[in-house]
């Protein structure tokens, strides 16, 4: 693929080598490409106050990218209708 602009990626994951090599694939310089978006989604399913696997694949990957120093924005979406669990959401990434 020459021009790739979105990345997702949607299953869980933490090996540093494929999560790079998707990103360098998405970075490739083509005349007239100006960025590449990376949509790296995750559920947040908390029981027990416990973190799913998948969660914790997340937490591994946003330190890839603060190690990496690329720019990000985390955006957490409720799709309950009870936001009380709102407070562990925001903990989780206090100390990536």
């Amino acid at each position: 693929m020459k021009r790739i602009n979105n990345i997702v990626f949607a299953s869980p994951t933490k090996s540093r080598i494929r999560t790079l090599q998707s990103i360098g694939r998405g970075l490739r310089t083509l005349e007239g490409k100006t960025e590449c978006k990376l949509f790296d989604i995750a559920d947040d399913l908390i029981y027990n106050k416990k973190n799913n696997y998948t969660m914790n694949h997340l937490i591994e990957r946003v330190t890839m990218y603060n190690m990496e120093s690329f720019p990000y924005e985390l955006h957490n979406i409720d799709i309950r209708s009870d936001k009380s669990d709102e407070r562990n959401r925001n903990s989780l990434f206090k100390n990536v």
